[in-house]
């Protein structure tokens, strides 16, 4: 059930009660009651990324083995014969591959972008993508593609009504360059809660896991029809290199075990 307008304010004071009295918070840390529609407006965007072609010769890609900063985009290009691009060590899909696609004359070119969701929603260890052609894995055509990416998902997401809150950011986090700060599948019209710390000690908070404890910093604020809401920033100059600071929401959601539901534990650590 969506929060009325006229309730959302009640139910920004009913969050921010239960935080006050469940999760401990640093001497000083900053309570901010956010009801300002202008949130979903965009503000700036991530810094274009880059495209890196890889071509298909012969039985070989060229180059096979790269690495790439997350957010940027593979492009692999057909020259001839009947190929594919397809992710896992091989010889033949096993399922749940990330990326499967053709690569012949009727589908030349083929990409993915290496986005923080691509990521969170296909995860391998090391961000590393190994990938082969199915008809030529016995001529060793393989590659890989190694992600560098400042985010990690640490877990913890409660589910809603909607299954699990999914919260990834996206950008390079360097200094002066764009960054944003994306949540999506929340209760939609629901009032929800960011959660920012320096430090994580995960803690039990309504049937689920906080992990920005002890809490720095907290951001009450209503989000829309859509159940997603994006926060860009230009990342500020100084933070040492190391840096990490944890990041989570709970949404306000009627389905969830105690009527919150939480996302997953974004961990963004600063080049």
């Amino acid at each position: 059930e969506s929060i009325a307008p006229m309730s959302r304010a009640r139910a920004g004071r009913a969050l921010s009660q239960d935080i006050a009295t469940e999760i401990p918070m640093r001497p000083g840390a900053l309570v901010q009651p956010l009801l300002v529609a202008g949130l979903l407006l965009s503000l700036g965007s991530v810094n274009a990324q880059t495209v890196h072609p890889v071509s298909q010769t012969g039985f070989s890609f060229s180059p096979a083995n790269i690495t790439i900063d997350g957010g940027d985009t593979v492009r692999w290009i057909w020259s001839g014969g009947d190929h594919t691009v397809t992710e896992g060590p091989g010889p033949i899909p096993a399922g749940g591959e990330a990326f499967n696609s053709l690569l012949a004359g009727s589908v030349p070119v083929f990409a993915v972008k290496f986005d923080t969701k691509f990521l969170f929603e296909n995860p391998r260890p090391g961000n590393v993508y190994p990938y082969y052609c199915i008809p030529h894995f016995a001529f060793n055509m393989l590659g890989t593609v190694t992600v560098v990416s400042p985010w990690f998902n640490d877990g913890f997401a409660l589910a809603g009504t909607n299954g699990d809150p999914l919260l990834y950011g996206n950008g390079t986090l360097v200094a002066g360059s764009n960054a944003e700060l994306v949540l999506e599948n929340a209760m939609p019209n629901a009032t929800v809660g960011l959660f920012i710390s320096f430090a994580s000690i995960p803690t039990p908070f309504k049937g689920g896991m906080l992990c920005t404890v002890p809490l720095d910093s907290l951001t009450i604020f209503p989000i829309g029809p859509s159940g997603s809401v994006t926060l860009p920033s230009v990342i500020p100059a100084g933070i040492p290199s190391g840096t990490p600071v944890y990041w989570q929401y709970a949404i306000q959601d009627a389905g969830a075990p105690k009527g919150v539901a939480l996302s997953n534990c974004l961990r963004s650590v600063f080049p």
